[in-house]
């Protein structure tokens, strides 16, 4: 039977896209008769249902240092793969590239995004050290993998332009959705001015833009759903935001409740290469809500959502925060968008963007065996 050992550095049991990913792919290449053993850090709960009856091998405490955590997964991944005879796939190339400081090459790298262009977008003072480290480490990973997967065109070009790798060594695999996800609150009803933003609240989101959305006459309140980097940032301007309310983290049932309930759903980020180059998944979950959306330009998904006449993109934050306004005050666009988007999240599901995983998971293990 072919086989795949996945090593992965985060905690599965922490819901994130990364964990969805992960998850996503260990159980879609399971139910298509793949031998799949994931290598992860202990988890610190209970992980994603989905992942029942696959093995999962533990290594480190999940609040163990990320080093160690990435040292500790890549080895006791390559062990695995190497006295079971299965292919190795391990997931973000910065965790692949502590892999080859202990000697690993050779395997399939699912790269969710570029690390090393985020610390452009910090301000400490260990930002432009990280970013030299961090982007030797990627190098390093890049350039050891037999075959890398990205999830965007965009991922794709940057490795083409940074690192000189052949287009034919990556395969494209943009992030998705999980229908049962969304399914429940498909007649949550909407409430009139509520505007959401789900999702982490790294680097390059635009805070500023959210406070002016919430500034809106038109704007009931302004959920923000998430942590991360910009997290206290504004929790300090709610303060003084009475439309904006910074939820933090949310179980998932709460979470897409309040989502579904939106009257528009928002994704506004400052541009950058980072942000060209990703996949955000809160989009694929808007569409699959069949919501209106305004999103920042730049992810490949936008461009899809904006053709498709399902989102308006908005390049600078004062057309952003005018585009809600739009749609707010608009109730045959903000039906027009909805309708649309729905009709393409179809195209979104985890279970379709696991058909190419495949492919690739079948090549790399029947070039295995042919050289054995």
């Amino acid at each position: 039977m072919t086989g795949v050992v996945i090593g992965h550095g985060g905690d599965l049991a922490t819901p994130s896209g990364g964990t969805d990913r992960v998850s996503a792919i260990a159980a879609g290449l399971d139910s298509r008769g793949i031998s799949v053993s994931v290598v992860a850090p202990d988890p610190s709960g209970s992980v994603p249902s989905r992942l029942d009856g696959i093995e999962l091998i533990g290594t480190v405490d999940s609040d163990t240092s990320a080093p160690r955590r990435a040292i500790a997964v890549t080895r006791r991944a390559q062990q695995v793969a190497q006295n079971r005879g299965m292919a190795l796939q391990l997931e973000h190339s910065s965790l692949a590239g502590f892999g080859t400081l202990q000697g690993h090459s050779g395997y399939i790298l699912d790269m969710h995004d570029l690390a090393f262009p985020r610390y452009e977008l910090t301000n400490g003072l260990a930002s432009p050290v990280l970013y030299r480290g961090v982007k030797w480490l990627e190098s390093r990973a890049v350039s050891q993998a037999s075959h890398i997967i990205v999830v965007s065109e965009a991922m794709q070009s940057l490795l083409v332009d940074h690192w000189d790798v052949p287009a034919e060594r990556m395969t494209v695999v943009p992030n998705g959705y999980f229908p049962e996800t969304v399914s429940q609150h498909s007649e949550t009803p909407v409430e009139p001015g509520r505007v959401v933003f789900l999702g982490t609240l790294h680097p390059k989101v635009d805070v500023e833009a959210l406070v002016e959305i919430a500034e809106l006459p038109a704007v009931s309140e302004l959920y923000v759903i998430g942590d991360g980097a910009k997290y206290d940032e504004l929790r300090t301007r709610a303060a003084n935001q009475p439309a904006l309310t910074v939820t933090g983290r949310l179980p998932d049932s709460e979470a897409f409740e309040l989502v579904a309930s939106g009257a528009v759903l928002v994704n506004p980020q400052t541009v950058s290469e980072l942000q060209r180059s990703s996949s955000p998944v809160k989009l694929y979950y808007y569409a699959a809500l069949g919501k209106p959306i305004v999103a920042t330009p730049g992810p490949s998904v936008v461009s899809q959502l904006v053709a498709g006449d399902a989102a308006l993109a908005a390049e600078t934050r004062t057309a952003f925060v005018d585009s809600v306004e739009r749609v707010l005050g608009d109730e045959q666009l903000a039906a027009r968008l909805s309708e649309n988007a729905a009709s393409l999240a179809d195209s979104f599901q985890w279970d379709r963007r696991v058909d190419s995983v495949e492919r690739v998971v079948r090549a790399e293990t029947d070039e295995q065996e042919a050289t054995m």
